[in-house]
């Protein structure tokens, strides 16, 4: 049977979520994008960069679930750049313009 146990000291040992290289590599993702057109030799440079951001904020989110929803207020705000700035990303990539 599945039951919610308080935190142990293993518990408190695992690896706790960080935005800090997500929020990098969003913020490399969108310079690259901003420099010159998307559709170029530079699709070289952001393709990487995009999978690796969206890999490293899927890793996050999984640590995020792992410690039960817990982070430092600067780690959410972390959080919400990191998702708005991929999101820019990707309508810039795409060519979808306001």
């Amino acid at each position: 049977m599945n039951t919610l146990s308080p935190p142990t000291e293993a518990t408190s040992t695992r690896q706790k979520p960080g935005w800090f290289l997500a929020a990098a590599l969003t913020g490399a993702l969108n310079a690259v994008l901003a420099s010159g057109p998307a559709w170029s030799w530079r699709a070289c440079l952001w393709t990487p960069l995009l999978v690796l951001a969206v890999g490293c904020a899927a890793y996050e989110w999984r640590l995020l679930a792992l410690g039960r929803w817990r982070m430092s207020p600067l780690d959410w705000g972390l959080l919400t750049v990191t998702h708005l700035g991929l999101a820019a990303s990707l309508v810039f990539a795409t060519g979808v313009r306001p």
